[in-house]
């Protein structure tokens, strides 16, 4: 399998050196026409992918541009799925001075029941969010922050009323957000294809990097369900544009467990990000905007999952061979 990971890690490569060739002679990521919040990704992106000086300059440029006093970034509105991303990147290069601001910011937003709004100010608290925090929150060393924050994915786990749909909401209390609470409640539905599949594929990485940083086999046994209800969703379960999070969950699983089965769903959705790249380095599904940000924002997000699903899955194979 050397040559696909090979070929997993020049695709993302090839989406980074189109990320980059937009960045402006400031070092910054904003210009007439685009949008001026799509740029949180960009330096967990360039950074994993060796284009370091690339990702300093972006984050010296967000260090004196758009770093609030409270620890927001200007026009993201507190959002806490996209701010957990910009930390994430910023933490990993080092940069602390602008890591530590926007991680206090963070841990403001969480409600006493573990999980974390999308919005600080939304009713309801979200997967998205509460879990892409936890990860977050594990890289921060906050150990407590990332399990109150699973507790809060485990007990929208076990709320669930119907075994073919993952609600993804609740309330400040904790309570899931169904159809008898909601007529419009938020879920993926297995029956039916382009699901928000993301809502699944960060409590599965969550329960695997606990289990990583704890050694808690609870974790582990969660992660498998989490990694369960995903493999009853629809056939393109790992081959959507919005599987990226859940196939990373899958490698993680499988290198833990051994898993052949997430590890068949790993390299099915990396196998399926090569097959449909643009030629210039981007990615667009055909029920999605033809605009400039599709094109970037994906190749941002999609060259991580590729370089950490390439990572992960070497490292499984190594532990795993010969079975």
């Amino acid at each position: 399998m050397t040559e696909k990971i090979e070929l997993y890690q020049q695709t993302g490569l090839k989406a980074v050196r189109y990320q980059v060739g937009y960045q402006q002679p400031d070092g910054g990521y904003i210009w007439e026409g685009y949008a001026d919040d799509a740029y949180h990704k960009q330096p967990y992106s360039w950074g994993i992918a060796g284009y370091v000086e690339s990702a300093h300059r972006l984050l010296t440029w967000v260090k004196s541009n758009t770093l609030q006093p409270d620890g927001q970034l200007e026009a993201y509105k507190g959002d806490v799925y996209k701010l957990s991303w910009f930390f994430q990147g910023a933490h990993r290069l080092g940069r602390f001075d602008v890591s530590y601001p926007v991680m206090s910011f963070l841990l403001s937003c969480q409600a006493p029941c573990g999980g974390f709004p999308h919005f600080p100010g939304d009713e309801f608290l979200r997967s998205l969010a509460t879990c892409w925090m936890g990860v977050s929150a594990l890289y921060f060393g906050r150990l407590d922050v990332a399990q109150a924050a699973a507790e809060w994915a485990i007990s929208v786990l076990e709320q669930q009323p119907d075994e073919s749909k993952f609600y993804f909401r609740t309330t400040r209390y904790g309570k899931l957000v169904t159809p008898d609470m909601d007529p419009n409640a938020l879920c993926i539905d297995t029956t039916k294809p382009k699901q928000d599949y993301w809502e699944v594929g960060l409590p599965l990485q969550l329960m695997c990097r606990l289990y990583q940083a704890t050694g808690n086999g609870r974790y582990l046994d969660l992660a498998k369900r989490f990694f369960e209800f995903k493999l009853r969703c629809y056939e393109d379960a790992f081959t959507f544009v919005g599987s990226g999070k859940s196939s990373l969950g899958a490698a993680l699983y499988y290198l833990s467990s051994g898993d052949e089965r997430a590890r068949e769903a790993a390299y099915t959705f990396a196998d399926f990000l090569v097959e449909t790249q643009y030629p210039e380095g981007g990615w667009r599904d055909e029920n999605e905007p033809d605009t400039l940000l599709i094109y970037i924002d994906h190749a941002a997000e999609f060259n991580v999952w590729l370089q950490e699903i390439s990572a992960t899955l070497s490292a499984a194979e190594m532990r795993w061979a010969g079975g």
